[in-house]
Formats: C-alpha cells, structure tokens, sequence
C-alpha cells in the first residue's frame, strides 16, 4: 500500500509541476495570469458583467456621411439612443455622457411651457398598468426611458421610421407631395417630408388626441402629456458622420402650449454589431385597473413622480 501511494504522489508531481510553471509562466495560460498575480497582492480579481456593460465605451464619429445616388444623406441603419452604438440597460452604473442623448451645458433644452388652463385637461402622466401605443413623436422620444432602436430605411421617394417598442412603422413620403386637405386622425398623423440641406425635415399632422407625448421635454411616463387636434410636429433628422444620427424635435399647439417646444438635437448611435436584429418587444396590459384605484396614496405620489428623473415607472422599461 505504501509503495503504492508513494507512485501515486509522484504521477501526481509528474502532472501537475510542469502544468502550474507553465501557467506561471504565461504560456497559454495569460487569462489565468494576471488574477493569479492579483490575488498575490491582495487584490480582488476583476468582476465581469453580464453584457460586457463594464467595457462600454463612447463610439468614434466613423466614416464619412454616406450618401444616396441623388446626393443625400443616406440615414438608413439602426440606431439607439446614446453614445454605444448598442443596447444599453439602465439598471447598470454606465457612465452618464454615454447613456445621455445631449449634454445640456452644451445644448440646453427649455421644457415645455403650458397654458394655464390647459394643464388640468391636458398634463396627465400615462396610466397605470397600460400599454401606451407607437405614434408621433413618442415611439422615438420614449426611447429616452425604453432604450430600444430605431430603424430607418430610406429608399427613392420614401422613408420608413421603425420602431421595437411601441412596435410603430411610419411610411414617410419624401417625392414633394403636400399634406392631403382633411387626413384622417390616426395615432402616426400624416406625415410628409423634405430635405433642407442634408436635413431631413418630416411634418406632421392629424395625430389622434389619445396620443400622449411622452419624454417630449422632461422624460418619462410621468410627465406625459395629451395635445389638441391643432398638434403640429416637426422633425429634423441628419446624419453628420457613418456612426452618428441626430433627431430633434419641436412640437406646436397653440391649446396647449405657451409657445413652440423645441428639443435640442438628440444622440442617436449606428449599431456595431453586425448581428444586431430585430426582435419582438410587446407590452401586455395585465394589471387589473382596480389595484392601482386601491394602492395607498403614498404609492400613488411615487409612481406619479417615478419618470422625472429619466426612470421609467415600475414594470416598465428594460
């Protein structure tokens, strides 16, 4: 038995020194190096995140603009709202000049004024336990709070804006056509475009009333808003580099705002990976109505404050 333990131990020794010096060493083995030298000095091996969230970076400019046959900016692509040129989670400590879409010491936004008496009719936040639809301009504003993507397809004469969540398609003429004399209210309004330069310019019009803006000014669902049928908006969209998108918005309604709102030109980032897809993303309304009639009212301040500072309400966002 003795002999036998003792051929054992040397197999082991046999195995196990030539593998250890080649791990110290460094040969095929670098993973496992600088850990190992950590832990020597009583540091703490680094943490890795799920999603690589920790090596987040902001996104070069890229190459030129690239252009149409016509000339134009080519703003084709899909985009998110930040500096990444990725989906980003807010739940993870991302430094704050990636995930912002403008740096209001640069580009300061004012928000949106509202008529006295129009604030008790129309400044309501979105309902609990509610699914609100895509439309014009929330389906790209509220990805303020939603981080999701918005695809653009730009062929002659059209435009198609495409967004995850609220799933919304809008088809965009681009030929010169005009607004038709009395369109039909519908969530996207009657949309028609121009180029101003290299500016995309989109007008919009005839949005049902049950459309709330939202993230349009302060962000989140909480400062939601309703609007007139007067509501007119206009959107801006360049492409001043391959990676970079710019979008900005200004919304008029003379019954409900003081003056037009304007924001300042939003960040929005080419994604990098070429497996980059398009998924399903479908809010379901399956809160009963009445649990929020009976929360306690201190539930009800939190949730009707939940938003304002760029959060999206519980059970909302990702």
């Amino acid at each position: 038995m003795k002999r036998t333990a003792g051929i054992v131990a040397a197999l082991v020794c046999f195995l196990l020194v030539p593998l250890l010096a080649q791990r110290g060493s460094g040969q095929g083995g670098g993973r496992g190096a600088a850990p190992a030298a950590a832990a020597a000095q009583g540091a703490k091996p680094p943490v890795k995140i799920a999603g690589d969230f920790d090596k987040v970076k902001i996104l070069e400019p890229g190459a030129a603009t690239p252009r149409t046959a016509d000339g134009h900016p080519d703003l084709s692509g899909r985009y998110y709202p930040n500096h990444a040129g990725r989906m980003l989670q807010g739940a993870y400590r991302i430094p704050e000049p990636i995930m912002r879409q403008f740096d209001p010491a640069k580009t300061p936004q004012e928000n949106p004024v509202f008529r006295p008496d129009a604030v008790e009719k129309y400044q309501h936040p979105t309902p609990y336990g509610t699914c609100p639809p895509g439309g014009t301009p929330t389906s790209i504003t509220t990805q303020a709070t939603e981080h999701g993507p918005l695809e653009i397809v730009q062929v002659p004469g059209r435009v198609w804006l495409l967004t995850e969540f609220p799933q919304t398609i809008r088809m965009i003429p681009t030929d010169g056509r005009k607004h038709s004399p009395d369109p039909d209210p519908t969530f996207n309004g009657e949309s028609v475009a121009h180029w101003e330069g290299d500016t995309l310019v989109v007008d919009t019009i005839a949005i049902d009333t049950r459309m709330r803006n939202i993230s349009v000014g302060r962000t989140g669902d909480a400062n939601a808003w309703l609007h007139s049928e007067k509501e007119h908006v206009i959107e801006r969209f360049s492409r001043p580099s391959k990676n970079y998108l710019m979008y900005q918005v200004t919304v008029e309604d003379p019954e409900v705002l003081v003056k037009p709102f304007t924001s300042a030109p939003h960040v929005w980032t080419l994604a990098q990976d070429p497996n980059d897809v398009w998924t399903e993303y479908i809010c379901t309304a399956n809160e009963e109505p009445d649990v929020y009639k009976n929360l306690d009212s201190k539930t009800k301040q939190e949730y009707e404050r939940s938003g304002r500072d760029g959060t999206a309400p519980a059970g909302r966002g990702r």
